[in-house]
């Protein structure tokens, strides 16, 4: 349904599937968190079928009131999750929580730390690893050495200093063992 919508979306949501279930084998998270990581990290942008696609695709920078509707995608995403119950409820708080902060300054909650679900906090910074190292409509592809750089010098402030970590050693492993993931490029605009 996020392909369809948007072909961008659609992929980027695979990539960060794969990544993400690679960062929480190597943050050591049991069958059950990893199912919930996978597809909170598959749905995560769900929620961007309710935004304009001129909005979602725009070339430049977002203006206040644009900004305000692209980070709805959060809540949006929960409640699209919610209607279908079960597991998947429990998805939509992951959802929910994808662009909350370590520091507390995220949205839609604010929520800091430890508040935010693990999963959550895995899918954060796997979401922008892999905006910064793909084009956007709005900006070019990062190298993923400049990626990662950026990504360690944010951790302790957006996102968690222990997924960083788990991140970088991911992407450093040989790509036999971690496929397509390691060989992605990701802004810290992760709309």
């Amino acid at each position: 349904m996020v392909e369809a919508d948007d072909t961008y979306t659609g992929a980027h949501c695979k990539d960060v599937v794969r990544l993400a279930l690679h960062v929480a084998r190597e943050l050591g998270l049991d069958m059950d968190e990893q199912r919930t990581v996978e597809f909170g990290a598959l749905l995560h942008d769900v929620g961007k079928i309710a935004v304009p696609k001129a909005i979602v695709n725009k070339p430049g920078k977002l203006d206040p009131h644009e900004w305000e509707i692209i980070k709805t995608h959060t809540v949006e995403g929960q409640r699209m999750l919610e209607r279908v119950g079960g597991f998947m409820g429990n998805v939509g708080r992951i959802v929910r929580s994808h662009h909350e902060r370590w520091d507390g300054g995220g949205y839609p909650d604010g929520l800091r730390g430890e508040a935010i679900p693990l999963e959550a906090r895995i899918i954060s910074c796997c979401d922008a690893f892999n905006a910064m190292t793909t084009t956007r409509p709005y900006r070019q592809a990062m190298a993923t050495s400049l990626a990662l750089v950026e990504l360690v010098e944010h951790a302790g402030a957006q996102f968690d200093p222990r997924v960083v970590d788990a991140l970088v050693a991911v992407i450093r492993l040989p790509p036999s063992v971690t496929g397509a993931a390691a060989s992605s490029e990701v802004s810290l605009d992760a709309r």
